[in-house]
């Protein structure tokens, strides 16, 4: 009779020790899942919110640069009707040339004075190129994040013995970094 006690008692120990196993990697398991989701959620988050900032800059630049190149284009077109009237001495055709290169180069001058921060294709550039750097840093941030809390998720279900009890669950792939650590042209140079 011992014995059988002493056997129920090994039994009941192993049952007890799988258990305990079972339950510790299939709540890491949970545990590790819901963290890969959460960062993967960062990554689409600061992607959108990067993708969002490139939109409007993308929109100032183009809407400066399509203003101000209606002035120029203006100017250029008033220019040559200008040498035209010039070399035909048309005193009416210069003056309306004249006129014209004026009105447009005081509108473009007002323009630019009065959109001061926003309105210097240089500066636009570089502040453009400034901001998608820094949102490449977050981004970069969130995608190492990512990769780190995969790598932990991945390592913990193909390792023994958590293999037997949670080892059929899918690996997650990490996100490549390739494209998110390039050196981008400035124009401080």
């Amino acid at each position: 009779m011992k014995k059988l006690y002493i056997i129920l008692g090994v039994v009941a120990i192993v049952i007890v020790v799988i258990s305990s196993i079972w339950i510790t990697a299939y709540n890491t398991y949970q545990s590790n899942d819901v963290e890969v989701s959460q960062k993967r959620g960062d990554v689409h988050a600061t992607l959108s919110i990067r993708y969002d900032k490139m939109a409007a800059m993308i929109d100032t630049i183009q809407s400066a640069n399509s203003t101000v190149q209606g002035y120029l284009d203006t100017i250029m077109a008033a220019r040559t009707a200008f040498a035209n009237a010039l070399a035909s001495n048309d005193l009416e055709s210069i003056d309306e040339s004249i006129q014209e290169i004026n009105s447009t180069f005081i509108n473009l001058v007002s323009y630019v004075e009065d959109n001061p921060s926003s309105y210097n294709t240089t500066a636009l550039y570089a502040n453009a190129l400034a901001e998608f750097n820094a949102s490449t840093n977050v981004v970069l941030t969130a995608i190492l994040a990512y990769n780190d809390t995969v790598a932990t998720y991945n390592k913990h279900i193909r390792m023994f013995p958590n293999n037997l009890f949670v080892g059929n669950n899918p690996q997650y792939d990490t996100y490549e970094v390739a494209n998110f650590n390039k050196t981008l042209p400035t124009f401080n140079d």
